[in-house]
């Protein structure tokens, strides 16, 4: 099959991660061919073989639907993977992935309605619908019916166990600054943490400025993998205690990284982590602290989590992912 896949977001965060490890995984299971569509500066971050065809247009625009869809329909393919619920008008076949619905509850009014809109188009008209957690795939099915296939994320192999690991006595924070992820309840509890025990909390992820004169709150803003990694090692947990996630990239790569991990008790962190993380209320800054407080003084209890986080990731890969996803490519040539 020749597919196509919209790449624009490939050096982004989120949804950046999971194009870059599908491609790459993609392209070693072999036997089909890739085009990617995007602007000029992804080529460095494609594999080798994959086609690439320059397409710039703005994110969430009326343009984009126009000139990605000629982009599309000019380049002869089989088959197009929209790996966002942003799908470009188009006559060509697609399977879409829809990672979450979280915009569906955003404060602005017309934000849920485009995006209501937009997800409602893209699962009505799409041949397959991937997602990445069953959790969101149940919400899926219930709002918008749709066949749906769940293909988790995978985790990079930078994400281990063995390398270098960040000194010094802290929690660790990766993400974005967007409400969901509760970064301000996080910082709230760490503040009692701080008034009981010396420890720092990293911030990693977005520039969080507002948190710039907390007490041992250290913005370490936009780092390369490498640093990541070494961060995950070295923290003493990594904390999510999000509102609400379609999966939980940052618990997955912690927990490949031989890091404890809290959690939120959002449905996809559970069903990610299951019984490899300490699990808390989203909204009591209480409990989120006195889960710190414990990981801090716990050794048994934090080295028990890991074990356990080693053994529930392994299945978390990339290939998986791959398989997932190109049988799903396979059975829209049945449908």
């Amino acid at each position: 099959m020749r597919i196509g896949i919209d790449c624009r977001k490939i050096a982004d965060y989120g949804i950046g991660t999971y194009i870059r490890g599908l491609l790459h995984a993609l392209v070693k299971l072999g036997s089909d061919e890739y085009v990617a569509f995007g602007g000029s500066a992804i080529a460095a971050s494609l594999p080798s073989g994959v086609e690439h065809v320059v397409v710039d247009a703005p994110h969430y625009s009326i343009r984009e639907l126009g000139t990605m869809g000629r982009a599309v329909d000019t380049a002869s393919l089989d088959l197009f993977h929209a790996p966002h619920y942003v799908v470009p008008r188009m006559r060509t076949p697609y399977v879409v992935t829809i990672h979450d619905l979280i915009h569906l509850r955003h404060r602005n009014p017309l934000a849920r309605t485009y995006a209501w809109a937009m997800i409602r188009s893209a699962v009505k008209n799409s041949r397959r619908v991937l997602t990445v957690s069953e959790t969101v795939a149940d919400e899926i099915r219930q709002r918008f019916g749709g066949n749906v296939v769940v293909a988790p994320n995978g985790v990079d192999a930078i994400f281990n166990a063995s390398g270098p690991r960040a000194e010094g006595r802290y929690f660790l924070y990766a993400g974005n600054d967007k409400r969901h992820k509760n970064v301000d309840r996080l910082v709230d509890a760490f503040a009692f943490v701080r008034r009981h025990e010396p420890a720092n909390l990293i911030l990693v992820g977005a520039d969080f400025k507002r948190f710039a004169t907390r007490d041992g709150v250290i913005l370490a803003g936009f780092v390369p993998q490498e640093q990541l990694a070494s961060l995950y090692r070295g923290a003493i947990a990594l904390v999510m205690p999000s509102i609400e996630e379609g999966f939980g990239l940052p618990a997955a790569e912690a927990m490949a990284s031989g890091t404890a991990v809290i959690t939120s008790t959002s449905e996809a962190l559970m069903e990610l982590t299951a019984d490899a993380a300490m699990h808390v209320p989203a909204k009591s800054v209480a409990t989120i602290a006195d889960a710190m407080l414990r990981m801090l003084r716990d050794a048994p209890m934090r080295a028990m989590l890991i074990d356990r986080a080693r053994r529930r990731i392994a299945d978390f890969t990339w290939e998986r992912c791959a398989q997932l996803t190109r049988d799903a490519y396979r059975a829209t040539k049945l449908a």
